[in-house]
Parts: C-alpha cells; structure tokens; sequence
C-alpha cells in the first residue's frame, strides 16, 4: 500500500525568513530535499494549490520522478479567492477538486496516513487545530504528524497543540531525518 503523506507550512517565505531569522534560500533548500526524499520513498504527496514550501515541494518531488501529486484545489473562491492558486495545479497528477478553501484545508491533513510540518505560518495553525480536534475526537486517517524542527521557529509546535497530539507527534530535527520515519 502506498503511504499517502500530507504537507503544511508556510506560503510567505519572506515572511518566515524574517520570522526565523534564516534565509529565504535556506527554506527552498530544505523545500527540495524534502521533495527528493518524499519522491525516493515511494510516498504520494498530497499539498494544498499555493506557494512557498508547499509548492517549492512539490515542485523537487515532481523533478525526483515522484510517484503521484496529489493537488487539492478550492473549487469556489469562498472564503476566499482562489485565482493565485491555480498556477499551483499544473503540475499535479491528480487534482481533488474541495468544495472551498476550509475543506482543502481540513483534507490536507485528514485524508492522508502522515502529515509533515514544513514551518508555520497562519493556515499552518489551522491545519494544526484540524489535526488536534481530529486526534481528539477520532476522524479523519492521520496516524503521524512529523514536524520538522529546524523549519519552526522556537523548534516546536505550539504547546496548546503539542500537548493534545503527543502520541502522533514524532519531531525530527533537520529534514534528512525524514526518510527514517516515512516508514
């Protein structure tokens, strides 16, 4: 059976590299590297229609010969546009279209087997809360949520998350660790 292995993170890498003190390269860098090894595992990927880690991944993942892509795509522009998304389809080998932005959202991490945080932004949050309440009241198919230490910053997840989520919660500290848990 093939993993199906979500992704979150930030969109704004500009933003994040102010936040994180670390350059904008140092996030398409481990963007690639964690799209080679998602690609060299045989996982699917599953990742929202927009920018920055999300499709910086997706992007390494399809150039390493990836498995399968798997884009969801806000068919309505509600609660918000979509229009900016849309480039972020090309590339995909099967486009789920959601009914809006909050169910690509909540699918992103509940119809996958593993999810990886790739930072934090916003919408990042969001999708951490859906996980939490998810874990919480037994829904959705996410059995691991691996978050990547050097790409947060402070190294952890919020602690109102955190704590609810610990027995899914596997952190690894820099993305070269991430081949040793996709298993």
């Amino acid at each position: 059976m093939t993993l199906k292995t979500g992704l979150i993170g930030p969109t704004n890498l500009q933003k994040i590299s102010k936040l994180t003190s670390k350059p904008v390269d140092f996030f398409l860098e481990k963007a690639e590297e964690i799209g080679r090894i998602l690609a060299e595992s045989g996982s699917e990927l599953w990742v929202n229609s927009d920018k920055g880690m999300l499709s910086r991944v997706a992007q390494s993942y399809k150039k390493n010969k990836g498995k399968k892509l798997v884009v969801l795509w806000p068919a309505r522009a509600e609660p918000w546009p979509n229009e900016q998304a849309k480039p972020y389809i090309r590339e995909a080998d099967k486009i789920r279209n959601e009914a809006n932005w909050f169910w690509a959202n909540y699918d992103v991490v509940s119809l996958p087997d593993v999810s990886i945080c790739a930072g934090l932004s916003a919408g990042t949050l969001s999708e951490l809360a859906y996980i939490k309440w998810n874990y919480q009241l037994g829904r959705g198919n996410l059995k691991k949520l691996v978050a990547v230490r050097e790409l947060l910053r402070g190294e952890r997840l919020p602690p109102e998350i955190e704590f609810d989520i610990r027995e899914i919660l596997v952190y690894i500290k820099r993305t070269n660790e991430l081949k040793d848990v996709l298993t």
